[in-house]
């Protein structure tokens, strides 16, 4: 009985350390690309022919919807814009309201921001680095995160 009482008490110790040392996950282990091709939601079909299937992403919340216009999604350090991104927000715009995204790189403490002045809409979204990036975008008085991959790019060819 003293035995098994002392196993017991070094097992529970030895599981007490080991999960000292974990950490909690971050908000961008569980990253997957939200694009799947489909209709769009019937609130972001402006400009769209009824039933078209396009890639898309919907916002966790519903909020609002991105269309890539590149497939994949490539990163690149590149200055000029590569990958073209319509945002739809579910609610219409009142006026210029500008759009904040915060992108962060799953399985890393890396954090982009970029800023559209003019809010949601057509426009492109370049993010440094390959792997899926967790959007957290703010427009007013909304917010909305959706997750996108991006590639890495080619290799040149010279």
């Amino acid at each position: 009985m003293r035995r098994r009482a002392l196993l017991l008490g070094v097992t529970a110790a030895a599981v007490a350390i080991s999960l000292a040392g974990c950490s909690e996950p971050t908000a961008t282990e569980d990253c997957r690309s939200d694009v799947r091709v489909g209709a769009l939601p019937e609130w972001a079909m402006t400009g769209f022919s009824d039933g078209a299937q396009v890639p898309r992403a919907v916002g966790h919340a519903g909020r609002i919807v991105a269309v890539p216009f590149s497939q994949p999604l490539v990163a690149s350090q590149d200055p000029a814009p590569q990958n073209k991104v319509l945002l739809v927000p579910r609610e219409p715009l009142t006026g210029p309201t500008p759009l904040r995204i915060e992108a962060r790189l799953s399985g890393t403490g890396d954090v982009v921001f970029r800023e559209r002045p003019e809010g949601p809409g057509p426009g492109t979204l370049d993010l440094p680095q390959p792997g899926c990036w967790r959007l957290t975008l703010t427009w007013g008085d909304q917010t909305d995160t959706l997750d996108l991959d991006y590639v890495a790019p080619p290799p040149s060819s010279s």
